[in-house]
């Protein structure tokens, strides 16, 4: 459940956040590539956020450090594979 809420947020921030940046600046006038570069750069850093936000909850429910560091190290391991 954890995993879906965190894609379906990074899904909107990229959306909402890319398209409003995108309209802000007046770029519709750049390709399509371009404002999916935009959208990706905003799913990215949205991911990035939420992770942060997560993490941080986890801290104040008592998790500890060492626990904070195998998981991110086992996140790292099956990223590179």
């Amino acid at each position: 459940m954890g995993v879906i809420m965190k894609f379906t947020f990074s899904v909107a921030i990229s959306l909402y956040g890319g398209s409003a940046f995108i309209e802000y600046y007046g770029w519709q006038i750049y390709s399509h590539m371009t404002q999916g570069f935009v959208m990706l750069i905003f799913a990215i850093l949205g991911m990035l956020l939420i992770g942060i936000w997560y993490q941080a909850i986890q801290l104040l429910r008592g998790k500890t450090i060492g626990k904070f560091i195998f998981e991110i190290r086992s996140a790292f391991k099956a990223m590179f594979k």
